[in-house]
């Protein structure tokens, strides 16, 4: 089971954890940075064609919107700790340095000093130290630059813009002949250059995205259905599925494991 945490006192932050889980997460992102360390057990991340083996007291780092899959080895589950941070809030964390973001590459590293800091940090989410957190964020973002280099990950000008769009219609009825109207393209053209590029069908891009958006407001004190109507799910059982296929967990476990700080 995954549980929740969200501390008010500080950006929000979400604070996830779970012991011995065996789900395997289909593609999918979140809308913040995602850092995380492994426990116990050894996973698997699909990201950007290149699979990166998470082993125990690994640190791991992917960046918002960015699609990954990942799954435990041999069926033996997985023990880990994430934080999700907003783009705006690792700013302010590296605002008296050099450094202006983090880089746009994922990582997995083996610190064993900043696993242990971020063990730290996670253990006291109670009461946040944000100048340790400020710290851990600068080292790993030392590491980030020294070990992605000269990698080109931007999209084409159109599969932006379709991003952009499905982002400000997010709630909405996807009309793929309109889209490709608008892109001035074949519905089935624009279908197999996003999913080229993508990764995934704009259909579900849309679902992850979704997903992504009734997690969020669940976590804000949503109810469950009203979250899911907010969202676009539109039949309360689609959005049940959904939810368990990517996330490894119902609603109704989500909203019953997560807690404000």
């Amino acid at each position: 089971m995954i549980n929740s945490w969200r501390n008010l006192c500080l950006d929000n932050i979400s604070f996830t954890s779970a012991d011995n889980f065996t789900h395997s997460f289909p593609d999918h992102f979140h809308e913040e940075y995602t850092i995380g360390v492994s426990v116990k057990g050894i996973q698997k991340f699909e990201i950007q064609g290149k699979s990166l083996v998470v082993e125990p007291y690994s640190i791991f780092l992917i960046q918002p919107h960015l699609l990954h899959a990942h799954y435990p080895i041999a069926d033996l589950g997985w023990s880990f700790k994430s934080l999700y941070l907003h783009t705006d809030f690792i700013k302010h964390l590296l605002k008296d340095t050099a450094m202006k973001r983090m880089s746009d590459d994922p990582i997995v590293i083996q610190n064993r000093p900043l696993f242990k800091q971020y063990i730290r940090i996670h253990a006291n989410k109670l009461m946040p130290d944000e100048a340790l957190l400020a710290d851990f964020v600068r080292q790993l973002s030392s590491k980030v630059i020294q070990t992605n280099k000269d990698i080109d990950s931007g999209l084409p000008e159109k599969m932006e813009a379709i991003k952009q769009h499905l982002y400000e219609q997010f709630n909405q009825k996807l009309g793929l002949e309109n889209l490709a109207k608008i892109y001035h393209t074949d519905k089935y053209q624009l279908i197999r250059q996003f999913k080229q590029h993508i990764g995934v069908t704009p259909n579900t891009y849309l679902t992850i995205l979704r997903i992504e958006k009734a997690r969020k407001m669940i976590n804000n004190g949503y109810p469950i259905v009203d979250a899911a109507l907010e969202a676009g799910f539109y039949d309360q059982s689609h959005f049940h599925r959904s939810f368990l296929y990517y996330t490894g967990v119902t609603p109704g476990n989500f909203n019953r494991h997560q807690a404000d700080l």
